[in-house]
């Protein structure tokens, strides 16, 4: 169900604007080439907590994102790690590992890496609706996105609407799904592209049986509807979790939860 019916003029005149800037964007698919960034080496002015809490995560998966990342994409990488970790262990479960997994609404999928070393999969596949966004160095979001996918083996990237996928997998990640005028219009698109029923229909649909969702939302209420969604497309709830200390502080506290198909 799409909520742009509701929408303010406001909203709606922002909604144009978005659509414009989209619309324009994927028209010029000029591309630089495929973006790599410098390691940093080293990651620089952590606080105790911090270099106790990454140190932890570099001994038990045996990563160093510094080898591969700039600082700001390596400590965010090691955030979403941190924030799989810690809700696996709150729910005292082991994860999921290996198989097909996509990821819907990756952006410029600069979190492959934690993806791979928490849930290991044999393939991995991120989508996204906005790939030809460019950012200041001219390089365009699926420059970024294939950079970072070709540090992992069977990662790849696709420029496209999730709801035109059908590609039957073995488990699907959805971090910040867009459930919202709101969080839509934030991220820079147009209301016409807000339709999470559709999109949690699609997810259930492109899940083989027995596969999971994992997925991460802003706050409890967006949750709560992203839940509510996800029953109705037949998935069934394993558990949630809210992190209320992640490593890297957020304007909401991020909540995860874990679902069947």
């Amino acid at each position: 169900m799409s909520r742009s019916g509701s929408a303010s003029w406001r909203e709606r005149l922002r909604s144009m604007r978005n659509d414009f800037t989209l619309h324009i964007s994927s028209r010029i698919r000029f591309s630089r080439g495929v973006f790599t960034e410098s390691p940093c080496g080293r990651l620089q002015h952590l606080t105790a907590d911090q270099a106790q809490r990454i140190d932890r995560l570099r001994t038990k998966y045996s990563v160093r994102f510094e080898t591969l990342l700039s600082q700001e994409t390596c400590l965010n990488n090691y955030a979403y790690l941190e924030l799989m970790d810690r809700a696996w262990a709150h729910a005292q479960s082991e994860p999921p590992a290996g198989g097909e997994q996509s990821d819907v609404g990756c952006a410029s999928f600069w979190y492959a890496s934690a993806i791979h070393a928490f849930f290991r999969p044999d393939s991995l596949t991120g989508y996204e609706v906005d790939a030809f966004r460019r950012y200041a160095n001219a390089y365009s979001r699926q420059d970024f996105a294939r950079g970072y996918a070709a540090a992992w083996p069977n990662t790849g990237f696709q420029g496209l609407n999730y709801l035109a996928v059908q590609e039957k997998v073995d488990r699907i990640s959805c971090w910040f799904p867009f459930v919202s005028n709101h969080s839509i219009l934030a991220w820079g698109l147009p209301l016409n592209l807000l339709n999470p029923g559709m999109l949690f229909v699609r997810i259930a649909d492109n899940l083989k049986t027995g596969g999971s969702l994992f997925m991460v939302n802003h706050g409890l209420a967006e949750a709560q509807i992203a839940a509510d969604l996800c029953e109705a497309a037949g998935l069934v709830r394993q558990w949630q979790w809210v992190d209320s200390e992640p490593l890297r502080p957020r304007s909401e506290p991020p909540s995860l939860s874990y679902w069947r198909h």
